[in-house]
């Protein structure tokens, strides 16, 4: 059975209003805030993620996944932070923040969810890898991050929706064409204001509300990485991975970055990677 207009109209209205967008709780706060600060104290990130013995577990199994996995295994915090070094900690961290968030049960909505929270930890990862492979050292603290929270406004269009299914009792199994425009259209305003009430930095806020823009920013290197990847990560979902990347390659983005196209290749690669996020 596909949602009728009712469904359509409540997710509109739910959407439209700030009671609908998620709230961080006060320990998740703290965290990010520490996190995204210029020169976070790992000092205090440490005690903020003891208060959270699913986080502590959570990061520890991070740590001890076969992408870090050293000779020894990771049994504290600290253990972590020397292995992986503070900008990989606060990256793991931020990621276990948001993916809490973005849970879903609801048949119509867990596979797309997945499918999306996918996306968002592929673009991170590709982000970060283009930072550091031209050198710019100023933005790899940020750069996962922005990969990461770009497309946080579809992620919450499909929460309200399963909030409002699972309220009605309706037993649906897949999305209609309307709430998919409702994704493409709706998910940048969103996820600039949904950013925006989490006290997110001005330049995540931006990303989120400008990667799909045009004109854009070319003087924003991090916004020019993030659009780039953010089209590679699509064209590799629809098309596989190993395929012409003719159109990449032709974006104003990878001119600005100077791609060519084996770094293409290198970049789908590294995004392949499996940091045990997904």
């Amino acid at each position: 059975m596909q949602p009728n207009k009712d469904y359509i109209t409540d997710l509109e209205n739910a959407l439209a209003g700030n009671d609908a967008l998620p709230v961080l709780n006060p320990n998740a706060i703290k965290i990010q805030q520490e996190a995204t600060r210029k020169d976070p104290h790992f000092s205090v990130l440490a005690s903020l993620i003891r208060k959270d013995p699913a986080m502590t577990s959570q990061v520890l199994k991070v740590a001890n996944a076969p992408y870090y996995r050293g000779r020894e295994v990771a049994r504290t915090l600290m253990d972590a932070l020397t292995r992986l070094g503070q900008d990989e900690i606060v990256n793991i961290i931020m990621a276990l923040i948001y993916q809490q968030h973005f849970r879903s049960k609801h048949p119509a909505i867990q596979p797309l969810q997945k499918q999306l929270w996918h996306h968002c930890v592929n673009c991170a990862i590709g982000t970060l890898w283009t930072a550091r492979h031209l050198c710019l050292k100023e933005l790899v603290p940020q750069a996962f991050i922005a990969g990461l929270l770009h497309d946080m406004g579809k992620l919450h269009i499909l929460s309200v929706l399963e909030h409002i299914l699972t309220a009605s009792g309706e037993n649906i199994q897949f999305l209609t064409p309307e709430i998919d425009n409702i994704l493409d259209t709706q998910h940048i305003s969103l996820g600039h204001r949904l950013l925006t009430q989490w006290r997110l930095p001005r330049q995540y806020r931006t990303i989120a509300r400008d990667h799909h823009s045009k004109p854009f920013d070319m003087s924003d290197k991090l916004l020019v990485i993030v659009r780039l990847v953010n089209a590679l990560c699509n064209s590799m979902e629809q098309n596989g991975t190993g395929s012409d990347h003719t159109e990449i390659l032709e974006m104003p983005e990878a001119r600005i970055l100077n791609l060519t196209v084996p770094e293409i290749h290198e970049l789908e690669m590294a995004i392949q990677s499996d940091i045990a996020l997904r």
